[in-house]
């Protein structure tokens, strides 16, 4: 079974200060919709999750439904999407409901969240087991990000991705020494309580299964790679390398998975080489695997 990300848009509402992707306002056109749909129906039995991503997916709702409603007896209530929340609306949140299997919720301290709402409406359409939230961490903001975080667990949110920004902005010594203390005091709640799920961290059913570049990326132009990270400015050149097939011509069942997991494993060794080049990044990895480790052996 494979994992395929849908990306619907590269329209935002949002302007982050750290965002790498590339917004260029494009959309998929209806005859990409069609191919899509067709590549669904034929692909049925090698789907696993069907996630749609963007840099917000939900300007293109109509989109997603149009595809939900019209591949669902395929694809089983299996689907996921990414969103920055700003975009939700009461039909929206019954659709989750109706046919999502997973919601990954994305904030930083840069844009307004309503928490009540959220989770009133997470509350009402019972979607508190399928709701996980990707918490990003700016470089100047730790702080900031670790109130979010207690704000949201005392509103009894517990799945959560846990994202420092690389790429972006460099971080200071004091800056990674706030990060540290934050994130023990984080995973010393988990080992405590046992009942926080932060799948950046822990080796369980998650490691391999729900990170958005370990899946098969179908851009706007219906054209296949082995990861999205194509798709932000400072991968881009990687496009050609990472092409699998345009997606008329693609078929999962000619796939071979050896291929697909060590082209998969090498863009994973040249991000570890990329951050291990530049000192801030070499050290926010250490940070990161330093911490996944004294989660995971406690």
């Amino acid at each position: 079974m494979y994992n395929i990300i849908l990306h619907t848009t590269t329209s935002c509402n949002y302007n982050c200060s750290y965002c790498d992707v590339i917004k260029d306002n494009k959309d998929i056109s209806k005859n990409n919709l069609e191919s899509i749909l067709l590549f669904l129906k034929n692909n049925k039995d090698n789907i696993g999750r069907f996630k749609f991503f963007g840099w917000e997916p939900l300007i293109r709702f109509d989109d997603i439904k149009y595809i939900v409603d019209k591949s669902n007896k395929y694809i089983s209530k299996n689907y996921e999407i990414v969103t920055n929340t700003s975009l939700l609306t009461s039909e929206i949140w019954e659709y989750f409901e109706k046919y999502f299997k997973i919601i990954f919720f994305s904030i930083d301290t840069e844009n307004d969240f309503n928490y009540v709402n959220i989770i009133n409406f997470i509350n009402k359409h019972n979607l508190k087991e399928k709701v996980y939230f990707n918490l990003v961490i700016n470089p100047w903001e730790e702080e900031k990000s670790l109130e979010q975080f207690k704000k949201l667990y005392n509103l009894w949110i517990r799945n959560y991705n846990i994202l420092p920004v690389y790429f972006t902005k460099i971080w200071s010594k004091r800056n990674l020494q706030q990060l540290s203390k934050n994130l023990k005091y984080i995973l010393d709640l988990s080992i405590k309580n046992n009942n926080l799920n932060l799948y950046w961290f822990q080796e369980n059913l998650w490691k391999n299964n729900v990170l958005i570049n370990e899946s098969i990326f179908i851009d706007i132009d219906a054209k296949v790679y082995y990861s999205d990270i194509v798709s932000t400015n400072y991968w881009e050149k990687l496009k050609n390398d990472l092409f699998l097939s345009d997606i008329e011509k693609f078929k999962l069942n000619n796939l071979n998975t050896s291929i697909i997991n060590k082209k998969q494993d090498d863009i994973l060794l040249l991000e570890k080489k990329i951050y291990n080049s530049i000192q801030w990044q070499k050290e926010l990895k250490k940070i990161m695997d330093y911490f996944s480790t004294y989660l995971n052996k406690k």
